[in-house]
């Protein structure tokens, strides 16, 4: 801990006290207030965590026991379609979900024909076919990108070069007949 205080030493002509008092209030009075905001906030860290871990604890204790807790579903005249617990339940019905076989649109099959696919593989499928789309027009766009830069660098070099075949050949001319003079 750092103390850092001041005694005002005018008190001790006014108040008739020596300067060992002086001392020791002011160190006192420092000590006090370091310790009460120091001590405090320690305390609250402390007691934030056991609540916490309490409250996690607590938590975790009535989840599991609610998942583990036994139940019955009955059907329309009271048979019964399912014993168990709750999480077996959870577990059930998103088997149900993410294994149900599909058609090629992803729809729940109503009949006897599949395609063997379930909704898993189905949604698999078709996050792929969409990623493979994405793939493809990026490259084509960045293929078609480059063709026609290349394209256009090669028409520019073709121009310069007609151009500066077609000066040279027109210098020449004009320097042949102004010797021819």
């Amino acid at each position: 801990m750092e103390l850092k205080f001041t005694i005002d030493t005018d008190d001790m002509y006014e108040q008739d006290t020596d300067f060992e008092h002086l001392l020791s209030d002011s160190l006192r009075r420092e000590i006090i207030k370091n310790a009460n905001g120091e001590l405090a906030s320690e305390k609250f860290r402390e007691f934030s965590k056991l609540t916490s871990d309490t409250i996690v604890a607590e938590t975790k204790l009535r989840m599991m026991n609610f998942l583990s807790e036994e139940i019955v579903l009955t059907e329309r005249y009271g048979e019964k379609s399912f014993v168990g617990s709750i999480e077996d339940l959870l577990k059930l019905r998103f088997d149900d979900i993410l294994l149900r076989p599909v058609d090629s649109s992803g729809n729940t099959l109503q009949g006897c024909t599949s395609s063997g696919k379930t909704w898993v593989e189905w949604e698999i499928e078709r996050h792929l076919k969409d990623s493979l789309k994405r793939i493809v027009a990026d490259a084509s766009k960045e293929i078609e990108r480059k063709v026609a830069q290349a394209t256009k660098e090669t028409l520019i070099d073709f121009k310069d070069k007609a151009i500066k075949d077609q000066v040279d050949s027109t210098f020449a001319s004009i320097l042949q007949k102004h010797e021819q003079k």
